[in-house]
């Protein structure tokens, strides 16, 4: 049990946090990303979730084209932020920095290209574990991955495995692993996420669980962990092939 247990670092993670977050608010597709392991997660649970690709590429485009466009206005005190964000989390970046030398900070970020990727591929499961409780933006980035889904202007390549999609071009459904539905029932506190109806069997013995889809799978969804919801029977028969938007009522703390 404890050797799964995380030591999350968290520097600096709120500011990474905020770009992902409007990202997803300015609907900011997926792009410059692997399709390849897109379509596996989309296709099948897996714990490298879409969401987990879509931080780190949307931080490594976000900062590439910071550097790109903004290098001449980003100063030396701020490479050393990022050489201290690096340690922190265990990279040893390229240290060499001339500060005088043209395009200086773009040339450095160029020689850690490789690092920076690292960095937020580190960074992506703190910011998961932040936004897996946030379902007003689990809401939104699963409506974002409809449009990749659907490809109607055919901007992408995605790799689909053999089989996998239905003749719509949705994707077929999977089985949900017991550890999505652990994850999802602990995020949502034993309740339906539509009526708040108690599901854990401690107040009403007359529990039906259902593990729901944010975005059915017919409207284009994905078998992804941040696609699922915990609702009771009503409400899942009720809500169908639906888009639904779920309540988002929080228990405080005290």
């Amino acid at each position: 049990m404890y050797s799964q247990l995380k030591e999350y670092k968290y520097k600096d993670i709120y500011r990474f946090l905020s770009i992902v977050q409007e990202s997803v608010e300015e609907e900011v597709g997926f792009w410059n990303f692997n399709e390849e392991m897109f379509a596996d997660a989309a296709t099948k649970f897996n714990k490298t979730s879409l969401l987990d690709i879509y931080i780190t590429t949307t931080l490594f485009n976000y900062y590439h084209r910071e550097f790109r466009k903004n290098g001449d206005c980003i100063e030396n005190d701020e490479i050393e932020r990022w050489i201290e964000i690096m340690k922190v989390y265990g990279i040893h970046p390229n240290i060499e920095y001339d500060e005088d030398a043209d395009d200086a900070s773009l040339v450095w970020f160029n020689k850690n290209v490789e690092h920076f990727e690292n960095l937020f591929e580190k960074i992506s499961p703190e910011l998961v574990h932040i936004l897996f409780n946030d379902k007003q933006f689990l809401f939104k980035f699963n409506c974002l991955l409809q449009d990749v889904i659907k490809d109607e202007n055919k901007d992408y390549n995605i790799p689909w495995p053999e089989g996998s999609l239905n003749g719509d071009g949705t994707i077929k459904r999977q089985a949900i692993p017991k550890w999505v539905k652990n994850a999802v029932y602990h995020r949502d506190k034993g309740h339906c996420v539509f009526c708040c109806k108690d599901l854990s069997g401690l107040v009403n013995i007359l529990k039906q669980s259902n593990y729901d889809h944010i975005i059915p799978l017919k409207q284009f969804g994905t078998n992804d962990p941040c696609n699922i919801q915990l609702t009771c029977e009503e409400c899942n028969k009720r809500k169908g092939a639906q888009v639904k938007m779920p309540k988002y009522k929080y228990q405080s703390w005290w």
